[in-house]
């Protein structure tokens, strides 16, 4: 997977492996001490075999009641170890406490990145306006393969509508292995510019990332 996203124009990855608070009979601290040493042993071996992509350490976490205490512990794994933390909103049911508990995590200093926003699309939810997140300092990612329609017609509407409206900090690639679903990100490129504009795919990938990642 490191070689193709190598081959992309590539350079830096971030680990997103799911971590989910609310999993019953789950050692929270294991689990973020196992995302950090795997990143690590993961570096040391890409640098052997002479592969020039870096990967950093992260998480996508689940909506749950227990993010702020989470983050009290240090134990949220954040993006690149900044402040910037990727929160996946629930689909299927709509969590009510999940506003409030965006607001007590900006409070402690993170900045949530809302994690493929589009796919709210087709959740029977009550309605998550991206504006009003965006307003309150919060930062929303798109995946590719939403954009290339894989997700729906629904998914890719609300997709190509956050990139016009100038919405989007982050592309993802939703990459779990080099077959089905490989780290690539310019088979997007073409939607990206379509939708919002000449520079908006450099602007993603390069400076946005950058500071959401503690490289800008």
């Amino acid at each position: 997977m490191a070689r193709i996203a190598e081959e992309d124009g590539i350079t830096t990855i971030v680990s997103t492996p799911h971590f989910r608070p609310n999993d019953e009979n789950t050692d929270l601290v294991a689990i973020h001490e196992r995302i950090y040493a795997g990143v690590e042993m993961l570096n040391h071996e890409l640098k052997e075999r002479g592969i020039a992509v870096e990967v950093l350490n992260g998480a996508e976490i689940a909506m749950s009641e227990k993010l702020p205490e989470l983050a009290d512990r240090d134990l949220l794994p954040t993006l690149g170890d900044g402040k910037h933390i990727l929160v996946e909103l629930p689909i299927a049911t709509w969590a009510a406490y999940a506003e409030q508990v965006l607001f007590e995590l900006q409070v402690r200093g993170y900045t949530p990145v809302i994690a493929h926003f589009e796919r709210l699309a087709s959740a029977p939810v009550r309605e998550i306006k991206p504006e009003d997140l965006v307003a309150r300092g919060m930062k929303i990612q798109v995946n590719c393969e939403s954009l290339q329609g894989k997700r729906g017609r629904d998914v890719a509407k609300l997709a190509t509508r956050l990139l016009k409206q100038g919405l989007v900090h982050a592309l993802g690639s939703d990459a779990h292995d080099p077959v089905d679903a490989p780290p690539l990100l310019t088979p997007c490129r073409r939607a990206v510019e379509r939708a919002g504009g000449r520079g908006t795919f450099e602007r993603l990938t390069g400076a946005s990332a950058a500071e959401i990642v503690g490289r800008g």
